[in-house]
């Protein structure tokens, strides 16, 4: 398993900081092997076309990275190759979404945190035949940064800041974004609806199901902000945390199948 770190982070930030440890339980329980890889200028090539703060990114090729690490660790692990998933938070994310478009071969399944797809005049176009992928999405109503209902992309102090600092360019809405990932996977059935009452508040579960076809769900986190939902998401901004109560590594876990039930090693 793949986890990729937000716009200005790490690796490490992202292990420690941002999921508090949470991912570790996938390798704690020996169900995975978890890396946290770095991106040149702690950004990442990803899917939009707009600029974070090194114009260079625009000429890394992390999809090529992030593909040899899979398969140095698959190597190096002897793990099973068609066993690879990753997961991305913020920009983290776009690198996700991505994968999903260049080099959706080498996936199991994804899991896209706060972070929407980029509309079609901002989006990095692939020329690759699309491999259908299982996709899970998380995203808060009260994001300040990725807007749950589209636009632009950037830093705000409240949701309701319509022009943001730093803008990254328009996206599709957080519904908007399952929607085309569900197209993508050839899933024509309209989506299902459920409300979850957490410990902390409410959550709606979006699934797209077909028969024959790779699901995509998401998780709709009322009142969640731009983090990482769990007993330990946190962001640079003041707010609730802790994403409604639902705990997004564990949802991970259940719906890529992994096992976290601790083995001896």
């Amino acid at each position: 398993m793949l986890v990729l770190h937000g716009f200005r982070d790490t690796g490490e930030s992202m292990r420690r900081v941002y999921s508090g440890g949470s991912f570790d339980t996938f390798a704690d329980a020996g169900g995975a092997v978890v890396a946290y890889p770095n991106g040149i200028a702690r950004e990442w090539n990803s899917a939009r076309k707009a600029v974070m703060l090194s114009r260079r990114i625009k000429d890394i090729d992390d999809v090529g990275y992030l593909r040899a690490l899979t398969e140095h660790l698959v190597t190096r692990w002897s793990l099973d190759p068609r066993q690879v998933f990753v997961v991305g938070f913020s920009l983290g994310g776009q690198m996700v979404i991505r994968l999903l478009c260049d080099a959706s071969d080498m996936l199991a399944g994804a899991a896209v945190v706060s972070s929407t797809v980029p509309a079609p005049s901002n989006r990095i176009r692939s020329d690759r035949s699309a491999v259908p992928v299982p996709v899970l999405a998380f995203h808060g109503t009260a994001d300040p940064l990725a807007p749950w209902c589209g636009g632009t992309v950037g830093f705000r102090i409240s949701p309701r800041q319509r022009r943001p600092l730093f803008g990254k360019g328009p996206h599709l809405s957080a519904p908007d974004s399952l929607r085309w990932f569900a197209a993508r996977n050839g899933i024509e059935a309209s989506p299902t609806f459920q409300w979850i009452r957490t410990s902390n508040g409410w959550v709606c579960r979006t699934d797209y199901r077909e028969p024959g076809r790779q699901p995509v769900t998401g998780y709709t986190v009322v009142g969640g902000r731009h983090e990482i939902p769990g007993p330990h998401g946190r962001w640079l901004l003041p707010g609730t945390t802790g994403g409604g109560g639902l705990v997004a590594a564990e949802v991970i876990a259940q719906f890529f199948g992994i096992d976290l039930v601790a083995q001896d090693m």
